[in-house]
């Protein structure tokens, strides 16, 4: 079996003297950074970057089941006009320091984030392509992306021809705050399609799926349940991630993955540090390998082990494990 990639990792860090990173005050007050320091142990910690850093690559390090993991930067805020926003921006995680944090750690890989709208967008990408990234990551809603604008039609070629994926968050997003509601729409694959295609790799993150499991936010996911029905006849390299599936409230969700996503699509993906819990969708019908599992799960320290034991347990197929290799630009 291929090495074990886990695709979606997110780091962050206040800003500081020796810290290029920067979130806001709105994302600090959000339930998704409050969740972040009670996973992490940090609750009650001075957070800086080198304590950020330290858990991170400790979990990292320790993972008994995941080889590698994609550490992800976040791109600032860019308006149409190519301007930077920083008083739009809510997290941000510069490329230069997850590039290095991948060189100094064969165990990470970098994952890149670029803004399309940027004046000096192939400048970027071109240093993130020289400097080993793997993907790009994209979340519309935060970084107020439209992914069927005309400024993303030359960013996609270069992607492309690069064989760079297109890591995007789609369904509706509650981790990363946005300073334009409109731009909420933005999180559907549908607005994907023309980077499918020219040609673009394009990983779906969380599989669209709500968070709560509302029927009225699963837009997103019927989207792209129905895309992924047209991947063959319409010749496009679409995928799915499974990260942060490991939560009570999308359990109505994996079933349909189950029944109704081609399975050979799936890409393996945590989330972390968003929270992972043992309490979580289990396909076994046999009630002792269900208790086996969730008592195996809740005894593991490591949340990447944890995280890969219980996607393991929903049954999803080892391409789920292994496309990654394929996939990711290594």
């Amino acid at each position: 079996m291929s090495e074990v990639i886990d695709i979606h990792i997110h780091f962050g860090a206040p800003e500081g003297e020796d810290c290029p990173c920067y979130w806001s005050k709105e994302f600090r007050g959000s339930v998704a950074y409050f969740a972040m320091l009670v996973v992490t142990g940090s609750l009650f910690e001075k957070v800086d970057i080198h304590l950020v850093k330290k858990k991170m690559l400790k979990v990292i390090n320790e993972s008994k089941f995941v080889d590698k993991s994609v550490l992800l930067a976040m791109d600032q805020v860019y308006d149409e006009s190519g301007k930077r926003r920083k008083d739009f921006t809510h997290l941000y995680v510069p490329n230069s320091y997850i590039a290095d944090l991948a060189k100094e750690n064969e165990r990470v890989l970098f994952g890149a984030s670029v803004h399309p709208y940027r004046e000096d967008w192939d400048r970027e990408l071109g240093f993130c392509l020289d400097n080993g990234a793997v993907l790009c990551k994209w979340v519309p809603s935060s970084m107020m992306i439209k992914p069927n604008h005309e400024k993303c039609r030359h960013f996609y070629k270069k992607l492309a021809d690069n064989k760079l994926p297109l890591l995007c968050h789609v369904g509706p997003e509650y981790a990363i705050p946005t300073s334009n509601d409109d731009y909420n729409e933005y999180n559907n694959s549908v607005y994907l399609e023309t980077a499918l295609n020219m040609g673009v790799t394009v990983i779906a993150a969380h599989c669209a799926m709500p968070f709560w499991g509302k029927a009225e936010d699963d837009t997103a996911f019927k989207e792209l349940r129905r895309m992924l029905g047209q991947v063959d006849t319409k010749n496009w390299n679409l995928y799915a991630d499974t990260s942060a599936l490991c939560i009570p409230m999308r359990i109505p969700y994996i079933e349909k993955v189950r029944e109704q996503f081609p399975l050979d699509r799936l890409v393996f993906g945590s989330d972390y540090p968003i929270p992972i819990t043992e309490f979580s969708y289990n396909a076994s019908s046999n009630l002792l390998k269900r208790i086996k599992l969730f008592l195996k799960a809740l005894f593991t320290k490591n949340l990447l082990d944890k995280n890969y034991r219980l996607i393991k347990g929903m049954k999803f197929g080892d391409a789920a494990f292994s496309n990654a290799a394929d996939i990711l630009r290594l």
